[in-house]
């Protein structure tokens, strides 16, 4: 709490002291008041005190006299009362000067004025106002804790303190979704420059005032427009308390209070929300796994229970694997929960689906995040899976990259662990084979591998590979010259030389000279049929090098 020097010289026990210098500091704030007995008083005093002083400790040191306003206003003091009459009789000019340069006000006292009387006054005022707010404190944290104890939701909560502090207010949560706000975010969308935001909380400043940080409705409101609070549990951060501060002479004088009892409530508020998740994300796992071990013979069964959920898990439905290749799990893991807790996924599907995001659920299983989307009266399917994919794979680059696998359709409960399965067979093949972190890749379009899964004699399949173009990958691992690479790109394009020169960026003569080493090797280019067998062997050869992770030794591999 505090006073300023203006309001002290309104008081009645002021009425005989007057301001002599530093009239422009007459708004500076009081918090505690001392008195000059030592010449060394600088180690006795706090910044925003009133020093009461007779200059007797140092009346006759000119030096000391000298420096003295200076010293002061570095140790951040409001100003300093100086009596005279016994000791000096009139302010040196040279404090008077210094004084109005620093800003710094100079009070004289009277000479009959009794220093404890005055410093007495103060004091009693300072301690009336910190027992009001301490009162007030009392007041908003007992309103606070009704609110709690009859139920109130965060919405309600959020609309209260807005009432009492007159400011437009935000719940963020650390992924800056909100999560509860006195304003209607349906008229009034709400747009968050991440990047401006996250730098205010990291440096508490930005370079520039008026740099925009978030948008409500059509409006953009800057640094200097926004009251924000972390809000946090001991070391764990839960979110922020935004306040739009619209007109700030209508804001409360006592807002830090408000919101400082406010932080303490939304913060059980927000923990007890995020046990509710936890625990229901439990269940939710639970439910899948019984879903996949053929638990539940009853569609229906199935279709009802979900709705415990808040999930409409009708059919025909698709899943979406998602998957990063983050190495440290601890990090993994933290992008995945970021990725939930975001709930990006269901309203990319509300969007572009055009339907309610309960027809989406969303889970971490496995290591991945498992995405159910129900697709009844879909026409264009799979258009639109794709441009989810595509979307999921932009939106969530700025959490971590993500690969996407998609299902084929399931229309049975039965069909959900297979098209589970199916999804993952896309990122077993494709997440090693493929350059890009991130990829959406489809189910049906795995052509010839989904053969190769079903095939188990991996030595039948090695023989294959060895009849067909064993001799080209012997070739290329003592020459390394690329041969099978070179026969990639002529499968891909129809055996056209000239397409496939230029695909490579090679001249068309190095081209023929690599066919023709290729057909010395026994391989029968120009027939249609021997043709279409070595396509299959080189899906097949990169097929089962993706299913050894690429750790291979072509030798002794074509000699098992």
């Amino acid at each position: 709490m505090a006073v300023s020097i203006e309001s002290i010289l309104n008081m009645e026990a002021f009425a005989d002291v007057r301001i002599i210098a530093g009239d422009e500091g007459i708004s500076r704030q009081v918090q505690s008041v001392y008195v000059m007995e030592v010449p060394d008083i600088f180690s006795y005093i706090d910044q925003d005190g009133l020093l009461f002083t007779t200059l007797y400790p140092i009346a006759d040191n000119e030096k000391a006299m000298q420096s003295f306003i200076a010293e002061l206003s570095k140790h951040q003091l409001a100003g300093v009362a100086i009596k005279l009459g016994r000791y000096i009789t009139e302010v040196p000019h040279y404090m008077i000067d210094q004084a109005n340069q620093l800003q710094f006000p100079i009070l004289v006292l009277p000479q009959d004025a009794n220093l404890s009387t005055l410093t007495n006054h103060i004091l009693t005022t300072l301690l009336g106002m910190k027992t009001s707010m301490l009162e007030f404190r009392e007041t908003i944290s007992q309103q606070l804790h009704r609110l709690l104890l009859q139920g109130a939701s965060m919405e309600t909560f959020v609309q209260y303190v807005s009432q009492i502090t007159d400011g437009s207010i935000m719940i963020l949560d650390n992924s800056l979704s909100c999560k509860a706000s006195s304003f209607n975010r349906n008229e009034n969308p709400l747009l968050i420059n991440k990047d401006h935001f996250q730098l205010l909380i990291d440096s508490a400043t930005l370079s520039e005032a008026n740099q925009e940080v978030l948008m409500v409705g059509n409006e953009w409101y800057h640094v200097n427009q926004l009251f924000i609070q972390a809000i946090s549990a001991g070391s764990k951060s839960l979110g922020y308390l935004v306040m739009i501060i619209d007109t700030p002479d209508k804001v409360s004088k006592h807002l830090h209070v408000i919101v400082e009892q406010a932080i303490i409530l939304l913060a059980f508020l927000l923990q007890t929300e995020q046990t509710i998740i936890q625990k229901e994300r439990h269940y939710l796992d639970s439910f899948i796994r019984d879903i996949m071990n053929g638990r539940y013979q009853s569609q229906s069964e199935v279709i009802e229970k979900a709705k415990v959920f808040r999930w409409n898990f009708n059919f025909p439905n698709v899943i979406l694997l998602l998957k990063t290749d983050i190495e440290d799990s601890s990090s993994r893991l933290s992008a995945y929960y970021k990725i939930l807790d975001s709930d990006k996924i269901a309203q990319l599907v509300a969007d572009i689906f055009d339907v309610p995001m309960q027809n989406c659920k969303v889970i971490y299983y496995n290591d991945e995040l498992l995405c159910f989307v129900s697709v009844a009266f879909e026409t264009r399917l799979k258009e639109r899976l794709r441009r989810l994919g595509d979307s999921l794979v932009k939106s969530l680059s700025g959490i971590c990259p993500i690969a996407v696998s998609i299902s084929d359709t399931i229309y049975q409960i039965s069909g959900v662990k297979t098209a589970y399965e199916h999804a993952s067979l896309v990122h077993h093949i494709h997440g090693s084979s493929l350059e890009s972190r991130s990829f959406v890749q489809f189910y049906d379009e795995l052509g010839l591998y989904k053969l190769f899964h079903l095939i188990k004699d991996q030595d039948r399949l090695n023989e294959y590979i060895q009849d067909k173009i064993g001799k080209v990958i012997e070739y290329d691992q003592q020459r390394e010259i690329n041969l099978l690479e070179t026969l990639n790109y002529l499968i891909k394009n129809k055996g056209n030389l000239q397409k496939t020169a230029d695909d490579m960026y090679i001249h068309y003569n190095s081209l023929r000279y690599r066919v023709n080493k290729i057909k010395e090797l026994g391989l029968a280019l120009e027939d249609g049929l021997a043709f279409s067998e070595i396509g299959v062997a080189c899906q097949l050869y990169q097929y089962l090098l993706t299913q050894r992770n690429n750790q291979i030794d072509y030798k002794k591999w074509l000699s098992k």
